[in-house]
């Protein structure tokens, strides 16, 4: 061992979600000793609460083709086709890790939220790649309601499995360490209020996700300025931060996935709804309804909310409100939730006739519409108005303003009507360290950062449009990727 370090191993993975699973696991099937570095005191990352879905397509050349559209220029082709090549070989190898995929099926009566196999059927080879949504089936080890849980659970039992691999949970990396040559030779980390400098003999591979839980950085670099999170409170930006310090170039730090949560005091994450009935609408601080209900991606709320007043100087659409009545009230959880930290994490369950959370005032009840505008401060003639053209709309079968689909058209009824406020809620960043088909981290000049690697979330490919259901699938490919070209590294020289 090197002067000065307290461990040392061949690689050094920081971040245990799919990426740095996924990476360990090869890094040490391809002769490596592993130590992998995770920041909370359990692992999973943004994985282990997400819905855990994987686009996978019947035409792989069409879905290359659409996925590079989407890209619009902020990614190099060669890495689309990077991942869509190591994509064809994910449901395999999750097989040898003792997993299978089964195909996700959004439940019949939701009404609004969807995630669609295909997120722009416009975009030229969309339709022809013929793609579907899969996650991780039930099993005895796969066992969490939850798909990003179930990949979890089967790929941390692959990492106990392996001997040489050396997890350190509660530990967060803070800086990476070079020597003379610009490699990266190892990391400084602190556990227990302790520094520890463990040495890297071949590589280390970031895989510590995105920023989404950085006030400073969200602010910086996204848009809009207020949102609340839906995902692992872990991911601050830390890889960014180590990374800049090495000379690093950061692409993509302007995208982002969000979508609508419930802000409530007793949580840190938000909470997601979903209406199984459709008498339900969406509008914003002033009372108006702003989109399609029954075509509201779950990913694109970012695009929906960014829209800024410049006269009042304010966003009209954060808070919003969801307006509904007595039979979505008796049909079931409103946030159902089958992810998130506050179900998988806190283990929250949500009332099945939503009586705790109406208790609670999470979920607002009046006995009129006037009522229901003063307690959510909105003009009441304005909520009278949408309430009546909305009801007007659903008995005509028609939405001439927005498109809603006829089939989701439900007046809503009462007294009572019902409320609940929401707001923008981040679900990832892609934004970070810009890397090339081999999972290197690169320099301004395009350069590799020697013997440094990425994966997952931190500097993902996805720099414009975002096709559902790709972020895991994408850990998985360029972890693989990370590992074993970290693992084939020579020894670093003393």
């Amino acid at each position: 061992m090197g002067k000065g370090y307290n461990m040392e191993t061949d690689v050094v993975v920081v971040g245990y979600g799919a990426a740095g699973a996924a990476a360990a696991i090869t890094a040490h099937d391809c002769g490596a000793s592993v130590i992998l570095l995770e920041k909370m005191s359990y692992p999973g990352g943004n994985t282990g609460v997400a819905g855990g879905n994987m686009s996978i397509p019947r035409n792989w050349e069409k879905f290359s083709q659409y996925l590079k559209t989407l890209c619009f220029g902020t990614t190099e082709p060669e890495l689309v086709d990077t991942f869509v090549q190591g994509l064809r070989e994910i449901p395999d190898w999750l097989r040898k890790m003792g997993a299978e995929l089964r195909r996700f099926a959004v439940p019949p009566a939701s009404c609004g939220l969807i995630i669609p196999d295909v997120t722009f059927p416009g975009v030229p080879g969309a339709q022809e790649a013929g793609i579907s949504v899969y996650c991780v089936k039930e099993s005895d080890i796969a066992t969490s309601v939850c798909g990003g849980a179930r990949l979890m659970q089967v790929l941390t039992k692959q990492v106990d499995g392996r001997g040489r691999i050396k997890v350190m949970l509660s530990t967060a990396a803070k800086e990476l360490i070079q020597n003379e040559k610009r490699e990266v030779v190892g990391v400084i980390a602190e556990s227990e209020g302790k520094e520890l400098r463990i040495k890297a003999k071949r590589g280390v591979i970031l895989s510590c996700g995105g920023f989404e839980c950085n006030e400073y950085l969200r602010r910086d670099y996204l848009n809009p300025k207020v949102m609340a999170f839906s995902g692992n409170p872990g991911n601050t930006g830390d890889g960014i931060n180590m990374v800049q310090k090495v000379g690093a170039a950061l692409w993509h730090m302007s995208t982002y996935l969000a979508r609508c949560g419930l802000k409530v005091p007793e949580f840190e994450a938000t909470f997601s709804p979903d209406f199984v009935k459709p008498s339900f609408i969406y509008i914003d601080r002033r009372g108006r309804r702003f989109l399609n209900e029954s075509y509201a991606d779950v990913h694109l709320f970012g695009e929906y909310l960014a829209e800024f007043d410049n006269e009042k100087f304010e966003y009209p659409r954060i808070p919003f409100y969801a307006i509904f009545d007595e039979e979505v009230v008796r049909s079931g959880p409103i946030c159902w939730g089958k992810s998130g930290p506050n179900v998988i994490v806190h283990g929250y369950k949500w009332s099945l006739d939503n009586s705790e959370e109406l208790k609670k005032g999470w979920v607002i009840r009046a006995e009129s519409i006037s009522e229901l505008a003063e307690r959510l401060s909105i003009d009441r003639s304005v909520l009278e108005r949408t309430l009546s053209t909305y009801n007007e709309n659903c008995k005509n079968g028609r939405d001439p303003e927005f498109g809603r689909a006829p089939e989701t058209l439900k007046p809503i009824e009462g007294p009572p009507y019902y409320a609940m406020e929401l707001t923008l809620s981040i679900i990832n960043t892609q934004g970070g360290p810009r890397r090339d088909t081999e999972s290197r981290v690169l320099d301004p000049d395009g350069l590799p950062i020697p013997r440094l690697y990425a994966a997952g979330e931190l500097g993902s490919i996805w720099g414009f449009k975002y096709q559902t259901s790709t972020n895991i699938a994408e850990a998985l490919v360029y972890g693989r990727i990370a590992g074993r070209n970290a693992a084939m590294n020579p020894p670093v020289e003393e």
